[in-house]
């Protein structure tokens, strides 16, 4: 048994705290136990961890992302103590976090880091976010492995002089069997928000964010509406139901067809429900794990040009340029004036590709294998690995 420590900001709704949840609960049987510590104060994701994981959740309850004194002396105690044999960083903060413990504890646990985020134009971050990448260039070099969510990462990272000896890629991965369509599932959203059975419903599911850019695709909705399609907007997640996408739907005049809904636990049971799947980011998409799911549980999607979106959606769905409401617009009009039997037929197509190449169980194995030459010291850098 291998004891395996994961660092992580925080476990609030996201792309790759929900990767880092579902991994931890198949890794265990595989030989490695996880102990998850989570730098800021864990939030709602943390009931979704494993029980065993839940018992080994640690935190140094940070205010703010960036540590001071006593954190790092937490820091330094909690990896001492948990002995791990590796060290697995997830996202920027915690991959410094998981070099620094390493180091600091005298444990010197081999560190992997992972990045879920892209940087098309580093003038686009946060002051903070420039500094973090910044440091992270200097010490990448340090990780025994640096594991991308997409091509595009890796390729953006290493021009920003993240060290490429150590790149991996290993695309986010979709449980098939949580995120699949069903009859039962297929009407749940309809019936609970009393939706017309001939309106077409189109999906957004992630928290409200400039990169989201989810007023493109209310604008996009208008768009398609003044051209006659009966369609709704679904938008769900944290800051929708009083935010911007609500103001910019008034604005517009399609306030009854935007249907705005906070954070929510069932999205398994409400993907199946849409007709079409919109990811609007216009940038720091790495690889989306909301349009992986969407298309596992048969839903076509169509996305903007940002990551690796060609690569995730394939000939099963459509991508346009990002921050154009009019292409996005086209392309949902596209997929929405589609047959039901051939919309339904693109919809399996996804599924099928997203089970044949980007399931969860294909991403448990490549980690695995990456763990195993990491532990072995033989790791060599392999970032086209699909």
């Amino acid at each position: 048994m291998r004891q395996v420590l994961h660092t992580i900001t925080g476990l609030n709704v996201g792309g790759a705290e929900s990767m880092l949840t579902r991994f931890v609960a198949q890794i265990d049987d595989a030989g490695y136990p996880s102990t998850v510590l989570s730098l800021l104060s864990p939030g709602a994701l943390a009931t979704q961890l494993p029980c065993k994981t839940q018992s080994n959740l640690l935190t140094l309850a940070m205010q703010r992302a960036m540590p001071g004194p006593g954190n790092l002396l937490a820091l330094q105690r909690l990896v001492r103590q948990n002995k791990p044999n590796l060290i697995h960083g997830w996202m920027y903060h915690g991959n410094l976090a998981a070099l620094i413990g390493s180091v600091a504890s005298f444990i010197f646990a081999p560190v992997i880091w992972s990045v879920h985020h892209t940087v098309a134009d580093i003038a686009q971050e946060e002051p903070r976010t420039r500094r973090l990448l910044r440091y992270s260039a200097v010490l990448s070099h340090h990780a025994a492995a640096i594991c991308y969510c997409s091509n595009a990462a890796a390729y953006q990272h290493e021009r920003l002089g993240f060290d490429p000896r150590r790149s991996v890629v290993i695309p986010n991965g979709i449980d098939c069997h949580i995120f699949c369509p069903t009859y039962e599932r297929r009407v749940r959203l309809r019936s609970m928000l009393a939706i017309p059975p001939k309106r077409r419903i189109i999906g957004h599911f992630a928290r409200y964010h400039p990169m989201k850019d989810q007023l493109s695709l209310v604008r996009a909705v208008s768009i398609i509406s003044r051209n006659g399609y009966d369609v709704q907007l679904v938008v769900v997640g944290g800051g929708h139901q009083d935010g911007p996408v609500r103001e910019a739907a008034s604005k517009l005049g399609i306030d009854d067809r935007v249907t705005t809904l906070g954070i929510r636990h069932d999205i398994a049971e409400l993907l199946p429900g849409l007709d079409v799947f919109a990811l609007s980011s216009a940038w720091g998409e790495a690889f989306s794990v909301a349009a992986g799911e969407a298309m596992a549980s048969g839903v076509p999607v169509v996305a903007t040009d940002v990551g690796d979106s060609n690569w995730l959606v394939g000939p099963t769905g459509m991508v346009v340029p990002p921050s154009d409401p009019n292409a996005l617009a086209a392309a949902l009009a596209e997929v929405l004036g589609l047959s039901r039997e051939d919309r339904e037929a693109l919809g399996d197509a996804a599924r099928e590709r997203i089970v044949s190449n980007f399931s969860l169980e294909i991403y448990v194995n490549r980690y695995l294998a990456l763990y195993e030459q990491v532990l072995k010291g033989g790791y060599r850098a392999n970032r086209n690995i699909a």
